[in-house]
C-alpha cells in the first residue's frame, strides 16, 4: 500500500479542519451556557415553588433565551461531523447534516418567537418537539458514524451513541458538549493547520 496527496485535497482537507477547530470551541462554549441555563430553569420552579410569579417568568425567559443560544453555537459541531464522515458515507452523513441543521434551524425559530412573545409555551411546545426529536436523532446517529468513520483514533468514538442518547436530553446536554468538544480538540490538534489528506492507494 502506498500514499499519494492529491493537488485537489488541499481546499477540501482546510475546510474540515477549520470546522473542526471551531466545533471544538463552539460546543464546548454551548455545554458552559447549557450549564448556565439549567441553573435558570432551577431557578424558575424554585420561585414558582414560592409563589413569586414574576421572578420565575424571568427566569425561564432567561432559559429560553440561553436555550436558542446554545442551539445556534451547536451548528459548527453538525458540519464538523458531516465534513469528518461524509468521506466514507457520503449519503448518510448528508442525511444527518440535513436533520442536525434542520432541527436547530427549527427550535430557534420557535425559541425566538416564543421569547419575543409571538407564541405561548403552549403553542411553541408541539411544533418544537419536531426539531427537537430530529436533533435526537443527529446527537445519537451521528456519535455513532463518527464512530465507524474512523476519522479519529481507534476506541475515541466508541460510546458515540450512547453519549449521543445523553447529548439528546437537556439535562446532559452540557455533559455531551463537553466530552465531545475534547474530542474534537484533540483531532484538531493532531493535525497542523492546512494539512493535506493522504490518500490510500
Amino acid at each position: 500500500m502506498s500514499t499519494s496527496i492529491t493537488a485537489g485535497s488541499r481546499p477540501k482537507a482546510s475546510r474540515t479542519e477549520g470546522w473542526v477547530r471551531a466545533a471544538a470551541w463552539t460546543v464546548r462554549l454551548a455545554g458552559v451556557v447549557g450549564v448556565i441555563g439549567i441553573v435558570f430553569l432551577v431557578g424558575m420552579f424554585a420561585a414558582f415553588a414560592a409563589d413569586a410569579r414574576s421572578t420565575g417568568l424571568v427566569l425561564g425567559l432567561t432559559n429560553d433565551v440561553l436555550v436558542l443560544v446554545s442551539y445556534l453555537l451547536l451548528t459548527p459541531s453538525v458540519v464538523a461531523v458531516f465534513a469528518l464522515t461524509r468521506a466514507r458515507s457520503p449519503a448518510l452523513a448528508a442525511i444527518l447534516a440535513i436533520l442536525g441543521v434542520g432541527g436547530i434551524a427549527w427550535v430557534v425559530l420557535l425559541q425566538g418567537l416564543l421569547v419575543v412573545g409571538v407564541l405561548t409555551f403552549e403553542q411553541e411546545i408541539g411544533p418544537v418537539s419536531i426539531g427537537y426529536l430530529a436533533l435526537a436523532a443527529w446527537f445519537v446517529a451521528g456519535g455513532w458514524l463518527v464512530g465507524r468513520s474512523g476519522a479519529f483514533r481507534p476506541g475515541a468514538f466508541e460510546r458515540g451513541g450512547w453519549m449521543g442518547l445523553l447529548g439528546a436530553t437537556y439535562l446532559g446536554f452540557p455533559l455531551w458538549a463537553f466530552w465531545i468538544g475534547r474530542r474534537f480538540r484533540r483531532h484538531a490538534e493532531s493535525l497542523p493547520l492546512g494539512s493535506l489528506h493522504l490518500a490510500a492507494e
